[in-house]
């Protein structure tokens, strides 16, 4: 491994940096990068490059860790992806794109409700403002193809309780946002908004295709995944109270990687940062490994059968990434 050409964390991220975030994803794009970092120091600096990467470009960014999240069941990566979204300021944007383009001023700053803000700055009622922003919210929102059916009736939802002007509002934001990060899957809590499937494994792919279009309809410029691999690749389980992935799981959460890099056509606005475990493990090529030898689907995808024997590729599926400079 000491002979292993490898790049810099910072230099790789401004490769990203002008080539992605700068451009491709913000214009719609999406990609899937995988960075093998050979000590645990460029890991770190691979996710603290990335956080900021997505802060000073306006995106919406999330951190998975496999040893905290069982990263092989897709509806378990969207909750965690879920938990993290801002889901009040997506709506509150959203909100106030509609309203601008029917013609209003955005809402007042300040302290209260949206609603109340809005109609401060416009000096009308609250509930001229809601009788306005209803067929907006159905139209643009609710009868949005973009949006898989239960999101939009969730998104809905949401829009609805921040032009609200009563208790039930916050009640109804509370429960929708239950829903969708997995606090609480019984359908029971929100068959009264209309929903009616709880978010599993079948679906929850059309539920994370449907958040990057509802981020890009916030106004961000997508959406950065930063998700840790690395206890995949564990072949023995340390016991430590951390998740540990069977053979059977590692196949599900390669496959699942698999299904991410061919779908990126219908994935808008998303740029996913996997790394893996350090010292190469994930390059392990033994069929009976837990790298990428193990599962050649994925492996035809990201792994470089050719290098160059003095260059870095910085724009390849998969890197190799040292925190020291100097080291190849």
């Amino acid at each position: 491994m000491a002979d292993t050409l490898t790049i810099a964390p910072s230099d790789w991220l401004r490769y990203i940096r002008s080539e992605y975030t700068e451009s491709f994803i913000r214009d719609g794009g999406s990609a899937i990068k995988f960075a093998v970092p050979f000590d645990d120091q460029a890991q770190a600096d691979l996710v603290a490059g990335i956080t900021d990467a997505a802060r000073e470009a306006g995106y919406l960014f999330a951190k998975v860790s496999a040893a905290e999240t069982r990263v092989h069941m897709i509806d378990q990566l969207f909750f965690k992806i879920a938990e993290q979204m801002p889901w009040q300021a997506l709506s509150q944007r959203v909100l106030t794109s509609l309203a601008v383009s029917a013609g209003y001023a955005p809402p007042a700053p300040g302290d209260g409700t949206f609603i109340a803000r809005l109609a401060e700055s416009n000096g009308v009622g609250i509930g001229m403002l809601q009788m306005g922003l209803r067929p907006k919210i159905e139209n643009d929102i609710f009868l949005s193809h973009k949006l898989a059916r239960d999101f939009r009736v969730a998104v809905t939802q949401l829009c609805l309780a921040e032009i609200s002007d009563g208790p039930d509002g916050p009640a109804g934001f509370e429960v929708i946002t239950d829903w969708l990060t997995g606090r609480n899957k019984a359908i029971a809590a929100v068959r009264n908004y209309g929903i009616f499937t709880r978010i599993h494994r079948t679906n929850a792919r059309y539920m994370f295709e449907s958040l990057l279009h509802w981020a890009r309809m916030a106004g961000y410029s997508g959406t950065i995944v930063a998700l840790d691999l690395s206890r995949v690749s564990l072949q023995f389980n340390p016991r430590d109270g951390l998740i540990f992935y069977s053979k059977a799981a590692m196949f599900d959460a390669y496959e699942m990687l698999r299904q991410f890099i061919d779908a990126t056509d219908t994935l808008k606005g998303l740029l996913m940062l996997v790394t893996t475990a350090t010292a190469g493990q994930f390059l392990d090529l033994d069929a009976n490994g837990r790298g990428l030898g193990a599962y050649e689907a994925l492996k035809f995808r990201v792994f470089d059968e050719v290098r160059d024997v003095r260059l870095v590729n910085p724009m390849g599926a998969l890197v190799r990434v040292r925190s020291d400079r100097s080291a190849r």
